[in-house]
């Protein structure tokens, strides 16, 4: 019998968390083999997540439709911070939120967003791909060679904003 087989509605979330993060810890694994300080946790949906926070980027491995979720993120804090007059700071804060959803609608792919991030006060973009199942294995070297495309990406951006 298989985990899916035994779900009710006492314990689904447990036994999909427990699926996730054992189909998760070869991910976990690879990324940790290419140098990357990955860990598991639950996200804000409550879903078992493996994460990697690196200098070049952030990145959450998921459980997706049909396969494995692999988003890379990267946000630039503070995008006008050495703006000293506050008001002046806002009214540009208020234009790149404006302005960001053009330039995303121009040059963004389908599987790429760009956002205000309201907490960090700059722009913040994600690239998600989906692999399948078998190339668990193969996601530290995919991650390692996609993160400098992410940084690409909000460089591009910001530089439009600018």
């Amino acid at each position: 019998m298989t985990i899916d087989g035994i779900l009710t509605s006492d314990n689904g979330d447990e036994l999909r968390l427990a699926r996730d993060r054992a189909t998760l810890e070869a991910a976990r694994r690879a990324l940790e083999a290419e140098g990357f300080y990955a860990y598991g946790t639950v996200d804000d949906q409550n879903r078992w997540t493996v994460a990697v926070d690196d200098e070049a980027g952030r990145v959450d491995v998921r459980i997706g439709d049909d396969g494995l979720e692999v988003t890379l993120w990267a946000s630039s804090p503070g995008l006008y911070a050495d703006e000293e007059n506050e008001w002046r700071r806002r009214a540009r804060e208020r234009l790149a939120r404006i302005t960001l959803g053009n330039i995303a609608r121009g040059i963004l792919e389908p599987h790429q967003t760009a956002t205000w991030d309201e907490v960090d006060q700059g722009v913040a973009v994600t690239t998600t791909y989906e692999l399948p199942f078998t190339r668990a294995e193969d996601i530290g070297h995919f991650v390692r060679e996609r993160l400098p495309e992410i940084d690409q990406l909000l460089t591009d951006i910001e530089r439009r904003l600018a």
